[in-house]
């Protein structure tokens, strides 16, 4: 059991509390404002999460974490307040010395008011390399805040809140699609985007505590299904003019287009690969197991580009033949929408989700965004009141890395409505189209990539979660080459957990 002292509850530190030792460490909690009855408890395991130290006889009995007061209130912090980053050194010893880091990232620092009367701004929001005194076991920056901020996604909530009231300009634009961009991100600009910073934060906590967390590493491939053929499924008119199109631009593609015409599976088919792929993990329990995300739009727009819905239906009762379809393993892909048109948001992604009901028999309860259209809290919101149990979508579609900071999947934290929700999100980190439309990488670059990304989860004892279409392992131009590098980030690694 671990006993916190704080001088003042909240449902954000009680939220966070939840996340880090009972469901990441497997402890029991007890929050006490009683510092009497903190200093005469008999527990092994003694926080004081405070703004000063609290000297004890016995100080190795207590580990003491600066508070910084993010997480007793009940409001968002306007953007703009500069926020200090510091990187500490630490010395492994004794139970850290298995740590695969000698560094922690961490935010809300203790001098951060000093820091900030040096007089360079960019210096203090850059921070500097400090040292960990662990044989005091003193945390000098708000570590449970940290966490808290990153994922919340608290930043993105202080942009979102800024564009709709403020109207501000420059760097607080949205990208074309109106998504908020990895390079506004402070773990970006922090240079750790790539680093499961939130984890190594949770196995340092747990090695001052003698406890490795619970969260074992594993590999789950999933794939977002935008169009579920490349050539059947389309009005006339439609296919005539790729046909005009594929003539100019790519004209070996006709013959593809003709041999799919007298009988060949086209290549998108959701059993020409990718369903494949999907069933080597499917062994895995259900939260783990891979997942299937089906665009279900019938509003064919330059965005949404799924194919008919008669072609579409009669694809699932095609693969309804050889396998089973089932919500475990099937979930949602919310179409493309606008940000400011909530209640239509909700009436086309109920009507998705109906659709997808009658495909596989079961209500869906998994989802991802298309485009990872992501906006927070909003979208999030909408899924709750879909009954959406879990969503996929915490990842940036142009770069790589933890959007949250962590790999392990969380429950979400509406600051907002400043409640825990019923929504579990568990990022990815790595995306096929991220190499190859937004990186420009080659098919070996990104094998390499994602291995770089996949050694430092499985360091953490995290998931591995990666995004594939069905294009990109159909062997089709443009994708041709590209199954190699899904079916090598889906490879099975001997485990490395931090012991």
């Amino acid at each position: 059991m671990v006993l916190l002292f704080v001088h003042q509850n909240s449902p954000r530190l009680h939220y966070i509390t939840e996340e880090v030792f009972s469901r990441r460490l497997g402890f029991a909690v007890s929050i006490t404002l009683d510092i009497n009855e903190f200093l005469n408890s008999t527990v092994t395991h003694k926080i004081a999460y405070t703004p000063t130290p609290i000297e004890l006889d016995d100080n190795n009995s207590m580990v003491w974490v600066f508070c910084d007061g993010l997480l007793q209130e009940n409001f968002v912090r306007p953007l703009g307040e500069n926020l200090t980053t510091k990187t500490y050194a630490i010395e492994p010893i004794n139970a850290l010395g298995s740590l695969s880091f000698n560094t922690l990232f961490g935010l809300f620092p203790a001098d951060q008011s000093s820091e900030l009367a040096s007089g360079d701004p960019k210096t203090a929001t850059n921070g500097g390399r400090s040292f960990i005194d662990l044989a005091s076991k003193h945390i000098p920056f708000d570590l449970f805040a940290t966490i808290f901020w990153s994922i919340s996604r608290y930043e993105e909530v202080q942009w979102g809140i800024s564009q709709a009231v403020q109207k501000q300009k420059g760097a607080l634009q949205p990208d074309e699609h109106g998504r908020y961009t990895a390079t506004q991100s402070l773990l970006f600009q922090s240079g750790v985007l790539e680093r499961p910073f939130v984890d190594e934060l949770v196995w340092f906590l747990g090695a001052l505590l003698n406890r490795k967390p619970l969260h074992q590493y594993s590999i789950v491939p999933t794939a977002d299904i935008d169009m579920a053929l490349r050539y059947g499924g389309r009005s006339i008119s439609t296919q005539m003019g790729s046909i005009i199109r594929d003539l100019i631009t790519a004209p070996h593609l006709i013959f593809e287009r003709l041999r799919v015409l007298l009988g060949r599976k086209d290549p998108y088919a959701m059993d020409n690969g990718t369903i494949q792929l999907l069933q080597k993990h499917e062994k895995l329990r259900a939260d783990k197991g891979p997942k299937m995300f089906v665009l279900a739009s019938n509003q064919r727009t330059s965005r949404n580009k799924q194919i008919h819905r008669h072609a579409f239906i009669q694809e699932f009762e095609r693969l309804k033949n050889s396998m089973a379809l089932s919500n475990e393993w099937i979930g949602i892909h919310p179409s493309w929408q606008e940000k400011t048109n909530a209640l239509h948001n909700l009436t086309e992604w109920k009507n998705e989700m109906e659709v997808v009901e009658m495909l596989i028999g079961e209500k869906p309860k998994h989802s991802r965004f298309h485009y990872i259209h992501l906006h927070i809290p909003h979208s999030y919101q909408l899924l709750a009141q879909l009954g959406i149990e879990s969503d996929w979508s915490m990842g940036y579609p142009e770069a790589i890395g933890f959007r949250a900071g962590t790999s392990v999947p969380f429950i979400w934290y509406d600051i907002v409505l400043d409640q825990t929700s019923k929504i579990t999100v568990v990022p990815f980190c790595i995306m096929d189209v991220t190499c190859r439309n937004y990186k420009n990488l080659s098919p070996q670059e990104s094998i390499n990539l994602g291995q770089s990304i996949k050694s430092k989860v499985q360091l953490m004892g995290g998931t591995f979660c990666f995004i594939f279409h069905n294009e990109s392992v159909s062997e089709s131009h443009p994708w041709k080459g590209w199954k190699n590098v899904i079916e090598s980030w889906a490879e099975p690694t001997k485990s490395n957990n931090p012991s």
